[in-house]
C-alpha cells in the first residue's frame, strides 16, 4: 500500500470520518425537514393525525374508536401505535407554546432525525461487533445515508424512524445473549432487556414480529445445543443472576416487562383472539362507512370490488408470482432512490438519479454473487452473521408474501416501498460485506480504489441531492426564503450532477 492509499485508508477509518457521517446526515435531513411542505409522502399526515388523537388521552389503551379518528382507520385496534403515543407527549409540550402547525411539524421532524442519529450510532456498534473493520463501517454508514430515501424518511414524522434504532438495539442484545449462552453464563438482566426491547419494537410496528420470532427461535435452538439435556442448569444460572441484581434493577425491569407485555396483550393478542389477525382489516372493527373515511382502506376496497366484478365475468387479471417477483424487486430498488412529494402534488414522483442508483444495483448484484461463492466462509466467521441473515431473510419473506397477498386482493402493486427494507439493511450489509472482504483480502489498493469510486458514484446525486434536484417550488413550504434557498441549491448543483431523465415512467424493467 503506497503513501496515498495509506492516507485515504487512515482518513476513512478515523473517528473524524465517523463524526462527519453523523454531521452530514443531520445536515441533509435537517435541510429536508425545514424545506419540505407538509405532509410528505410517507404517511406523515397519518402519523401526525394519530399523534394529535393520542394527545387527548393519557393512557395508550383506547376503549373505542376516538371521535374524529375514522380518517386513520381502526385506531383503537391498530397494533402499531407506540410511536404515535410516545410522540404525543412532545407534541403536547410544543402545542402549549405554539398553535402554528408548521412549527409543530418541523419540531417533531427534528425529533425523528435524532432517532435516526441514534440508529446510526447503534449501527456502528453492530457492524463493529460482527467484525467489520472501522474503514468499512464508516463507508457502509456513509453509503447508507446517501441512499436518497434515508434522509427523506428521517426528515418526516414516521414510525420507521423509531423502529430502525430499536431493531438494531435488539440485535445487539441478542449478540450479548449468544455470548452468555455459549459461555454458560446467561443473565436475567440481558434476557429480560431483550424481551422488553422486542415488545417495544413490536408495539412500534407489528412487522417486527417476524424478526422477533426468528431471533427467539435461534436463541432457543442455541440453548438446546449448548445445554443439551441439562436445561435445569440454564434456568438455575438465570435465577442466580436474578438474585444478585439490586432491588431497583429487579423492580425496574420487571415493571417494564409487565407494562409492555400488558400493552402487547391489549392489542396484538386480543386482536388475534377476536379478529384472528394481529392487524385486522378496518372493516372487521368498524363499519364500511366509517372505514371509507380512511383513504388507503377505501382505495383497496374499491379495487377489490372491481377485481371481484372482473372475476364474476370470467376474467382473471391477476398475474402469477413470477411477474409479481420481478415487479417487487424492481420497485423496491427504484423506490430506495426516487424522489416523491406528498399529497399536495398528488404524490408527484421523479425517477432516481442514474449514478447512485446504478451503483447500488451493481453492489447488490456482486454481493449476491460473492455471498454464494463464499457462503460457508461467511457463516464460519461468526455466529452473529447467521442470526442476522436468518432473521432479516424471514422479515423480507414475510414482507414479500404480505405484498403478494395485497396484490391478489386488489390487483394493485402495493407495499413495494424501498423504505420497508431500511430496518434490516445495515444488519444484512454486515453479512454481505464479508463476501467482498474475502474476495479482496489480498488486494489492498483495489479495495481503496473501489471504495473511492463507489463513494463518488453515490455522492453524484445521492442523499439530499436527489431531493434538491428532483423537487420544485411545489415541494417547498410556502416561505420565500426557503424557496429561494432551494432554488439556489438547485441552480448550483444542476451543472455538476448527472440528472438523467426527470420524468417518472412506470414501464417495468425500464429505467430512465
Amino acid at each position: 500500500m503506497n503513501k496515498f492509499s495509506k492516507k485515504i485508508y487512515k482518513l476513512l477509518s478515523s473517528k473524524g470520518m465517523s463524526l462527519f457521517v453523523i454531521l452530514f446526515f443531520i445536515f441533509e435531513s435537517a435541510w429536508i425537514a425545514i424545506s419540505a411542505t407538509f405532509p410528505q409522502a410517507f404517511d406523515e399526515d397519518f402519523h401526525f393525525g394519530i399523534i394529535k388523537v393520542y394527545s387527548h388521552h393519557w393512557s395508550p389503551f383506547l376503549s373505542s374508536q376516538p371521535v374524529g379518528a375514522n380518517a386513520f382507520g381502526a385506531v383503537a385496534r391498530d397494533p402499531s401505535y407506540l410511536y404515535q403515543y410516545i410522540m404525543s407527549f412532545p407534541y403536547r409540550i410544543i402545542a402549549n407554546f405554539t398553535s402554528d402547525q408548521l412549527i409543530q411539524v418541523i419540531s417533531l421532524r427534528f425529533i425523528n432525525i435524532a432517532l435516526m442519529v441514534a440508529a446510526l450510532m447503534l449501527s456502528y456498534k453492530l457492524l463493529r461487533r460482527t467484525g467489520t473493520s472501522k474503514i468499512l463501517t464508516n463507508i457502509i454508514l456513509l453509503l447508507f445515508i446517501l441512499i436518497p430515501i434515508v434522509p427523506q424518511l428521517s426528515a418526516q414524522i414516521n414510525y420507521d424512524n423509531l423502529l430502525i434504532p430499536i431493531i438494531v438495539w435488539s440485535f445487539l442484545l441478542s449478540f450479548n445473549l449468544i455470548d452468555q449462552i455459549k459461555s454458560h453464563k446467561p443473565t436475567f438482566k440481558t434476557s429480560i432487556s431483550f424481551l422488553i426491547v422486542g415488545l417495544i419494537a413490536t408495539l412500534v410496528k407489528y412487522v417486527y414480529l417476524p424478526i422477533f420470532l426468528a431471533i427467539v427461535i435461534f436463541l432457543t435452538a442455541l440453548i438446546l445445543v449448548e445445554y443439551k439435556k441439562n436445561l435445569p442448569k440454564f434456568l438455575k444460572t438465570l435465577f442466580e443472576s436474578f438474585k444478585v441484581e439490586s432491588n431497583y434493577i429487579k423492580i425496574a425491569l420487571l415493571g417494564l416487562f409487565i407494562l409492555f407485555i400488558g400493552m402487547f396483550i391489549q392489542r396484538d393478542f386480543i386482536n388475534l383472539i377476536e379478529y384472528h389477525n394481529v392487524a385486522p382489516n378496518c372493516s372487521q372493527v368498524l363499519s364500511v362507512n366509517q372505514c371509507s373515511a380512511y383513504g388507503p382502506w377505501e382505495f383497496n376496497y374499491i379495487n377489490h370490488n372491481i377485481l371481484l366484478s372482473a372475476k364474476s365475468h370470467g376474467q382473471n387479471p391477476i398475474n402469477g408470482p413470477i411477474y409479481y417477483t420481478g415487479e417487487w424487486l424492481y420497485w423496491m430498488w427504484y423506490r430506495l432512490f426516487f424522489a416523491v412529494n406528498g399529497p399536495i402534488s398528488v404524490f408527484k414522483n421523479y425517477p432516481p438519479l442514474p449514478l447512485p442508483s446504478a451503483a447500488a444495483l451493481g453492489i447488490f448484484s456482486f454481493s449476491v454473487i460473492l455471498f454464494i461463492r463464499y457462503f460457508k466462509n461467511i457463516f464460519q466467521k461468526h455466529i452473529y452473521l447467521i442470526l442476522l441473515f436468518s432473521s432479516c431473510l424471514f422479515y423480507i419473506l414475510v414482507l414479500y408474501l404480505q405484498g403478494f397477498a395485497t396484490y391478489r386482493y386488489t390487483k394493485i402493486l402495493e407495499n413495494m416501498n424501498g423504505r420497508y427494507l431500511l430496518p434490516v439493511m445495515i444488519p444484512l450489509v454486515a453479512v454481505f460485506i464479508e463476501g467482498y472482504v474475502l474476495a479482496l483480502k489480498k488486494y489492498h489498493k483495489i479495495k481503496v480504489i473501489l471504495a473511492i469510486i463507489v463513494l463518488l458514484l453515490f455522492i453524484e446525486g445521492g442523499g439530499f441531492f436527489t431531493f434538491i434536484q428532483r423537487s420544485d417550488d411545489s415541494w417547498d413550504i410556502p416561505n420565500k426564503t426557503i424557496r429561494q434557498l432551494n432554488n439556489g441549491a438547485r441552480h448550483v448543483t444542476s451543472p455538476i450532477i448527472i440528472n438523467g431523465n426527470k420524468y417518472y415512467w412506470t414501464k417495468p424493467w425500464f429505467f430512465n
